[in-house]
């Protein structure tokens, strides 16, 4: 380590020897005569200079010739005026070892003035392994490029990652664009899956019949090649299915192929897997495995961001306790029935669920009991309704029920069934009301309220038990 004395300048010793401890890059400060004052352990390994040489060098010996008039000119222009073009910036310049070697650095400059001088600090960073590492990459793209016109498709893909869309959208698009390569020379046939609590489940696919699709809805970690390259987050390549002993699942009217399984990751998490058809016997060599593992990964984020949009869409459109609808989906499903039943004239009722002194069970069972009865509320309701049928939580212990294309009666026999669905369930009551819509309603406001109103009176003749509001 160098440290030099400059009149006006103040430079602590030991702060220095703290900042050489902590610091892998070069630090260097140089007074107004270009002089080294301070010079720490990594310049040294950096410049090849020792102790005793960098006392006398300049801040220019460490500069290639190319450097030396544009620096003697802008060093002395900082001087004058105390303003740099480079100066509390970060740029990336070419440097000069003590053998004359020159190579490639990462350079932030600081100032400081005392007592009318100047001094700069240089922070030195030696890029030489990451430029070279860059200029591996960048001359294995272009010669990709080059030799496959076909790889265009791929910005397909990147934009996808700029993209808010539908999850099951997003992956069948990813699979068309992929299937559409022609340097592997790829059948159009593969699929997507996505890895959730350690099962592979197949998300989109292209150019299966159904026996392969009931044979694959779920396939475990490390089972055929798909689960084997999930499991080890490498490509795995096979050249013919029907000889390769990994390839354990089997399909009717599978025929001999050859297979590229790619493992799709984020921040190296696998979070599915792309599967491609190859004609049999086409090998894959370790350039392409190694392109696709960059493929990997471009898809991998897409998946992962999108799985992020879907589940905060989720998140924003669910109760978090019961895992129903929330008010602000409740209001959307609302409206767009209510306009659909309008329109075409179609039938579509709405229910209204009280938990019968819920406020008493609450108070001698405890918030934390009340919160599971409300789940267990929420699973009752839930196994009494079709899938086109949507439960929220309205607020509390109420609950609103939609069915479309359902008739008052029908929702009457719908609201009887969850009443009895939750007194056998969780051994506590529960009151209904019930409404359908009629065209002269105002808005779909207008059924809650008589749904309402309904509940109001069954709560009003004795409660556990289901009341229809006619309109108006």
């Amino acid at each position: 380590m160098v440290m030099k004395s400059q009149p006006g300048i103040g430079v602590s010793r030991e702060g220095f020897r703290e900042i050489l401890e902590a610091s892998s890059d070069g630090i260097i400060i140089a007074g107004e005569d270009g002089c080294i004052l301070f010079w720490n352990h990594a310049s040294e390994r950096m410049f090849g200079y020792t102790p005793e040489e960098a006392s006398v060098i300049k801040i220019v010996d460490l500069m290639p010739e190319e450097y030396h008039e544009r620096h003697k000119e802008g060093f002395g222009k900082f001087i004058k005026t105390g303003k740099g073009s480079i100066m509390g910036r970060t740029v990336i310049v070419k440097a000069r070892r003590r053998d004359a070697a020159v190579f490639p650095v990462e350079l932030s400059l600081a100032s400081h003035k005392s007592g009318g001088r100047w001094a700069v600090a240089a922070i030195i960073r030696d890029i030489t392994e990451r430029r070279a590492y860059e200029h591996k990459l960048a001359h294995q793209s272009r010669l990709l490029v080059k030799a496959n016109k076909e790889l265009a498709l791929l910005a397909k893909i990147s934009a996808l990652l700029n993209q808010s869309m539908e999850f099951s959208e997003l992956l069948n698009i990813i699979l068309d664009t992929i299937t559409q390569i022609d340097i592997f020379k790829l059948e159009r046939s593969g699929g997507i899956f996505i890895l959730r609590d350690g099962v592979l489940t197949l998300a989109a696919h292209l150019g299966h019949n159904e026996d392969f699709l009931e044979k694959h809805k779920a396939i475990k970690i490390g089972e055929c090649l798909c689960g084997l390259a999930a499991e080890t987050g490498e490509v795995v390549t096979s050249m013919n299915s029907h000889e390769d002993p990994r390839h354990t699942v089997s399909y009717e009217g599978m025929r001999p192929h050859a297979h590229i399984i790619v493992p799709l990751k984020a921040k190296d998490r696998v979070v599915g897997v792309l599967y491609l058809y190859l004609q049999k016997g086409i090998a894959v060599d370790s350039a392409r495995k190694s392109f696709l593992e960059s493929i990997g990964g471009i898809l991998g984020v897409a998946i992962s961001n999108s799985l992020l949009y879907e589940e905060t869409r989720r998140l924003a459109l669910h109760d978090p306790l019961t895992g129903l609808a929330n008010k602000r989906l409740l209001n959307i499903e609302l409206e767009r029935n209510f306009v659909l039943a309008k329109r075409y004239e179609r039938p579509f009722s709405c229910l209204m669920l009280d938990i019968d002194l819920f406020k008493v069970y609450n108070d001698s069972h405890g918030h934390v009991a009340g919160d599971q009865m409300l789940q267990k509320v929420a699973g009752a309701i839930k196994s009494s309704l079709r899938e086109t049928d949507l439960a929220a939580r309205y607020g509390g212990e109420e609950f609103c029920v939609i069915l479309p294309e359902t008739a008052v009666e029908s929702a009457a026999l719908v609201a009887g069934k969850i009443r009895e669905a939750v007194k056998t369930k969780t051994g506590i009551t529960a009151s209904l009301g019930v409404a359908a819509f009629d065209s002269r309603m105002p808005g779909p406001g207008s059924m809650v309220e008589s749904a309402d109103r309904a509940l109001y009176s069954a709560k009003k003749k004795g409660r556990d038990r289901v009341e229809v509001c006619p309109w108006p």
